[in-house]
């Protein structure tokens, strides 16, 4: 911890499209985490680059509650998933970054793996 202050970081996962077309979403706040988890997943939010992402793939997040299907403006096959990773935390303002199955970069998958892998993560479908 830097100057023992505990690392914060919420990220929030929606994953859309594909044959079935079902938004899903998955939560992780590094609040929930032991010190040297919530460490390092930090540092993987910040080796995986999401802050430094041009744009389209770069936004500002959208107020909570507001609903709609990740759409990445990058070509996508008809059948291929949606990502959106929204980040908050990080002392900056909240953004999001948006892919395909095309366009993933591997440091977030590999991202977005350590997510689903912690239980305690909160996954829900939207409605």
């Amino acid at each position: 911890m830097e100057g023992g202050r505990r690392p914060h970081v919420k990220l929030t996962i929606r994953r859309g499209g594909g044959i079935s077309g079902i938004v899903t979403r998955t939560e992780l706040d590094t609040a929930a985490l032991p010190d040297p988890v919530a460490e390092d997943l930090v540092g993987e939010v910040q080796r995986a680059g999401l802050q430094d992402l041009p744009a389209p793939h770069h936004e500002v997040r959208a107020p909570e509650g507001q609903r709609e299907s990740p759409a990445p403006t990058a070509a996508r096959q008809p059948d291929s998933q949606l990502y959106e990773i929204f980040v908050e935390g990080l002392g900056a303002a909240p953004f999001s970054a948006r892919y395909t199955d095309e366009s993933l970069p591997e440091q977030v998958r590999h991202l977005m793996e350590l997510i689903d892998a912690r239980p305690e993560r909160t996954d829900s479908v939207e409605m």
